[in-house]
């Protein structure tokens, strides 16, 4: 071969390389599917240089091969991480170095600020060839391209990641409007009943729930409910109690213990078993002064009498939602003239301090004590001040419900 000859051989390598970079470069600016950036890569490097084998493993929570030329199944599924920490650049493959991977000979690491991305394995090495190997020859444009091929996908990766976050993120906060609709806002406050409420979910969503149900013109429903777990699982099923609770309670032909055995059952059907509901049920006689009430495995509430002493509810069944059929429910009942009625759910007394104390039922009891003749929402505010002193700027631990109604 001439002088000339060479020279001609060159420029039309380098003239091949720009025109291969340039295709890659466009086709990453039009932001194609991975699929079709592969198969790119794969016509350049397969159909324009002639390599014949080639593994191309992508890292993003693992290590998984995206395209295989001449490999069998088993070297697809090969663990190349060890390959990762050895090689931090272009190396070739000592012979039974990687057994699994037999046939390869270079491996080319892909990096990008210090992370690994990918992974390019290349054999095609033929001793019995009387020629330079492709990959050897043209090592140095292959690794540019893997370089491109690796960062785009690691970039479409990242986006669709974004995209998926801030789609969550939107959905997520379409549900916390959705719940907030669900909370009473509108809490009866006249010469009956005067009632506050404070609801603070962990995330944006939560398991907890408090509502006032009007049942009759001197009759109200006081509920408190806390599905076990957090997030959106434990939202829709407090959201589908409180619809199924509503629903529920108009039907006046009910006996308040068939009532209760009503909502377990929708709430087993529902949570298949998964989710229990604690929950605290109270109809309030407005004409009477008197309340019916069950506790069905919820923090007792307490009740404040005008004498200053201090009940907790206990009486009623086991949480709904873990048998098929309540072994027992029993019904309580309690005076309310003049009274108040605190009902809470357990993130507002399990939360702990730097020590890792939980603020306890200590702290609303001598609440309660103290502000004997205060209305409800004066009772929150010292209970929220209280808490948020134990709690001294750690994360909240749970979800929190608070409920507190005065009785004339």
């Amino acid at each position: 071969m001439t002088r000339l000859d060479r020279i001609t051989e060159r420029l039309n390598l380098k003239e091949f390389q720009l025109r291969a970079l340039l295709d890659v470069t466009k086709a990453i600016n039009n932001n194609p599917e991975p699929e079709e950036l592969l198969r790119l890569f794969t016509r350049i490097v397969h159909d324009e240089l002639g390599i014949t084998r080639l593994l191309l493993f992508q890292h993003d929570a693992s290590w998984h091969c995206v395209l295989a030329l001449g490999a069998d199944p088993v070297q697809q599924q090969a663990d190349v991480a060890p390959l990762v920490e050895r090689y931090t650049d272009i190396r070739y493959i000592g012979v039974g170095e990687v057994p699994a991977l037999a046939g390869f000979d270079i491996a080319v690491p892909v990096f990008h600020h210090d992370k690994p991305l990918a992974l390019l394995l290349i054999g095609d090495i033929d001793e019995e060839e009387r020629r330079m190997s492709p990959a050897v020859k043209h090592l140095n444009f292959i690794q540019t391209l893997a370089n491109l091929v690796a960062v785009a996908l690691e970039n479409q990766r990242l986006a669709k990641q974004a995209l998926s976050q801030e789609r969550d993120k939107r959905e997520l906060e379409l549900a916390s409007e959705m719940q907030r609709m669900l909370i009473p806002r509108d809490l009866p406050d006249d010469e009956r009943i005067t009632a506050a409420a404070w609801y603070l979910p962990h995330r944006q969503v939560g398991g907890d729930y408090y509502d006032l149900v009007w049942t009759g013109e001197e009759e109200v429903t006081v509920c408190v409910a806390d599905v076990s777990g957090k997030g959106m699982a434990a939202a829709l099923v407090v959201s589908n109690f409180q619809a199924t609770l509503r629903a529920t309670l108009q039907d006046r032909t009910l006996q308040f213990e068939d009532l209760v055995r009503s909502l377990n059952t929708m709430v087993m059907d529902r949570a298949r078993g998964e989710r229990f509901i604690t929950v605290f049920i109270g109809r309030c006689d407005l004409r009477t002064g008197t309340m019916r009430y069950v506790n069905a495995g919820h923090n007792p509430p307490m009740f404040l009498n005008t004498q200053g002493v201090i009940e907790e509810l206990m009486s009623g069944s086991i949480a709904l939602g873990m048998l098929p059929e309540l072994p027992f429910v029993n019904v309580g009942t309690m005076q309310l003239r003049g009274g108040t009625l605190l009902c809470y759910t357990d993130g507002l007394v399990e939360q702990e301090d730097m020590h890792g104390n939980d603020l306890g039922t200590g702290p609303v009891r001598r609440t309660l004590e103290q502000l004997v003749t205060a209305g409800p929402a004066a009772i929150n505010q010292a209970l929220i001040a209280t808490f948020e002193a134990h709690r001294g700027g750690l994360p909240y631990l749970d979800d929190i419900a608070l409920l507190t109604c005065r009785f004339a």
